[in-house]
């Protein structure tokens, strides 16, 4: 079996944790309309065990995987809005700070 890149081995546990929570919730929403690991595997194009890494929250599951079951699921609009400017305070307030008032003429 390939070794996982050291980026998905070596990640900060609040992206691990992250992630753990993201999978448990997808697991929930496949297990609440009763369909098996199969069936959503068979919805999104992906295989089954490629379902079971996306539940865990594993890492080396591609973003597409994660979107699609998000879109299966009607919730693939949230996404966008992870990173939206509008959210981004850190960037804002360093836009802000480097503002200089123009001289008045």
């Amino acid at each position: 079996m390939p070794r996982a890149p050291k980026m998905t081995r070596d990640l900060p546990s609040a992206i691990t944790r992250a992630l753990a929570a993201l999978g448990a919730n997808l697991r929930l929403a496949r297990e609440r309309r009763g369909m098996t690991i199969r069936d959503l595997a068979a919805q999104i194009n992906a295989s089954a065990p490629t379902i079971i890494s996306m539940e865990r929250g594993e890492a080396s599951v591609s973003m597409a995987i994660y979107a699609a079951a998000l879109h299966f699921y009607e919730r693939l609009e949230w996404l966008p809005d992870l990173v939206d400017p509008q959210f981004d305070r850190e960037a804002l307030r360093i836009e802000l700070a480097g503002i200089r008032p123009r001289p008045r003429r």
